[in-house]
């Protein structure tokens, strides 16, 4: 049975944090030290120590879930590219925002309607509330969390754009290394979220 985590809602997509710990790891440096340096030095400059140590542990989850020849690209991509690279990292820790973005993102660039209004994603929580015992039990401030959540780091990575009543739906123009490198792993299920295939 598949396991959800509702943490998303205390998280930030992070973009230069996520890019500064990348850096640290291509110069070298350890996790322990990376560890030291977030809660010793504040090298996130996070609001507490706890905040410091929160943010650690969900950036290195991120940056694990890579491996080395995404670390070797990383520098070498524009920012769009790195934003993509950063969602990837997310979808790669969190089961339900990658279902989201396979089911409901993937889906308008299909259809290629490129707007998602709120009652889209409403649906799609509402199916998996359906699927799940263990999402039928969370609350609906933590859905209501999770769906704001879901967008805002959509709006951060390029993907989606505010305009009120909806969002515009934007298909990412990615690095074409970042495309191959893809490819060459095999994310099957990564090039169909952002190509829309």
């Amino acid at each position: 049975m598949k396991k959800y985590s509702a943490g998303m809602v205390s998280h930030a997509f992070w973009l230069n944090e996520f890019s500064q710990y990348i850096d640290l790891v291509n110069d070298g440096i350890s996790k322990e030290e990376i560890k030291e340096k977030s809660l010793e030095d504040n090298y996130f400059k996070q609001s507490s120590k706890a905040r410091a140590k929160d943010m650690f542990n969900i950036l290195s989850r991120r940056v694990e879930s890579l491996d080395e020849d995404y670390f070797e690209l990383y520098p070498n991509l524009d920012v769009t590219s790195q934003k993509v690279v950063d969602l990837i990292s997310v979808m790669n820790n969190n089961q339900l925002f990658k279902e989201f973005m396979y089911e409901v993102y993937r889906d308008e660039l299909i259809v290629g309607d490129a707007k998602l209004y709120d009652y889209e994603v409403e649906s799609f929580f509402n199916q998996k509330m359906q699927e799940s015992e263990q999402i039928a039990k969370w609350t609906d401030v933590t859905i209501k969390r999770l769906t704001s959540v879901f967008k805002t780091f959509n709006r951060e990575a390029g993907l989606l754009k505010d305009q009120g009543k909806y969002d515009d739906v934007i298909r990412p123009v990615i690095d074409y290394r970042l495309e191959d490198l893809l490819v060459a792993k095999k994310n099957n299920e990564m090039l169909a979220i952002l190509l829309g295939r």
